[in-house]
């Protein structure tokens, strides 16, 4: 019970991070809080494996997210399955690029 409260909380803060991110801070710099917020999710986790979990599921929620926002193409359906189906494997990216932050976070935590 206590992993599964605390992976909404991670989706929850990838989502709201994501928003913030779009609305707030345009540029390439908006990956430093989201490189600041993986590395916290791997300090906060309890075990290696923990961590790999929480860091998968913020880094793919976070991009999947930002992406969806930032659309501005078409609306009509073969165009939003293309961009539905690039969003769902691009965020696999995201999910990759999670568990390096989030297996850094724990290191650093073991470390100090």
């Amino acid at each position: 019970m206590k992993n599964s409260i605390k992976i909404l909380v991670i989706i929850a803060a990838g989502a709201l991070l994501a928003v913030v991110s779009n609305y707030f801070i345009t540029g390439w710099y908006n990956i430093i809080p989201w490189v600041i917020a993986a590395l916290l999710v791997g300090w906060l986790s309890d075990t290696r494996l923990n961590s790999i979990i929480c860091g998968v599921v913020f880094g793919y929620v976070l991009f999947l997210v930002y992406i969806w926002l930032g659309y501005n193409g078409k609306t009509d359906s073969g165009s939003m399955v293309k961009f539905v189906l690039f969003d769902l494997g691009f965020s696999l990216v995201g999910g990759a690029a999670g568990v390096v932050g989030a297996l850094i976070g724990n290191w650093l935590k073991g470390i100090v």
